[in-house]
């Protein structure tokens, strides 16, 4: 089974979908090697470079392997991981790859003066009126991820404030017209005393990311804080090993 041709913009990312979609269809037991790149760029209908670009990208997840003078191999113990901790993997994409069904819905905005902290990571002035939106991811019905994101008003210009459960992403797009393209993660642990709005998880630990987004120019976006129920959601990680060996 041949993946789907190509045929809209941002080919690196319709690449990697495709390049995904035909791995899922392999019997990786019997052969994990992928064909040739350029029997690779006839199947999803890419040009070399923009092969190597989602390869190069997959194999910095794990999910390939680069082999110098054999070739690529699909890593086998990623693909039987059910969720990584990936920061391109959306939580819904999380969420049902650990076998549950996704749920988001927005538990609240608020306008609210930036402190120094904020304005110094949003790169605004201090007391700059920033917009705090809260949302809450479910598995089947069980909360296991609660979002925080800070962000200045001023991207949404003289509009109102969204109602119903919007992606953040999007309405950044459609209000200013800068697209989300990194950020700078940190990893914390917390217990969801600490934490209001976390009353719905009960008494437990969980895992924090901590990060800052940035546009395609490099110019602070938001601030996220993402708490993750890992009694529900199990997160795994691939970890490249280099080493320099002597003899």
């Amino acid at each position: 089974m041949a993946p789907q041709m190509i045929q809209r913009e941002d080919l690196k990312t319709q690449a990697k979908r495709a390049l995904m979609q035909y791995i899922r269809t392999l019997d990786l037991e019997h052969d994990n090697k992928l064909p040739r790149e350029e029997q690779l760029c006839t199947l999803i209908g890419v040009s070399r470079v923009t092969l190597r670009s989602a390869l190069n990208e997959l194999a910095s997840e794990g999910v390939v392997l680069r082999r110098q003078g054999k070739g690529t191999f699909v890593n086998r113990t990623c693909m039987n991981m059910k969720a990584t901790l990936n920061p391109a993997m959306h939580f819904g994409d999380i969420i049902a790859r650990s076998g549950y069904t996704p749920n988001v819905r927005m538990v609240g905005w608020e306008v609210f003066p930036a402190d120094e902290e904020i304005a110094a990571g949003l790169q605004i002035e201090p007391s700059t009126a920033c917009i705090r939106a809260k949302k809450i991811f479910y598995a089947d019905d069980r909360p296991c991820v609660y979002c925080e994101d800070i962000l200045p008003a001023s991207l949404w210009g003289d509009a109102a404030v969204p109602e119903g459960e919007p992606s953040l992403f999007q309405l950044i797009y459609e209000r200013s017209g800068r697209k989300v393209a990194w950020d700078k993660v940190e990893l914390h642990v917390c217990m969801s005393d600490d934490l209001r709005d976390l009353s719905p998880f009960g008494s437990r630990p969980m895992l924090l990311l901590k990060s800052l987004t940035y546009d395609k120019d490099d110019i602070p976006l938001f601030f996220a804080s993402e708490y993750i129920d890992t009694q529900l959601l199990t997160l795994s990680q691939i970890r490249q090993r280099e080493f320099v060996y002597s003899g």
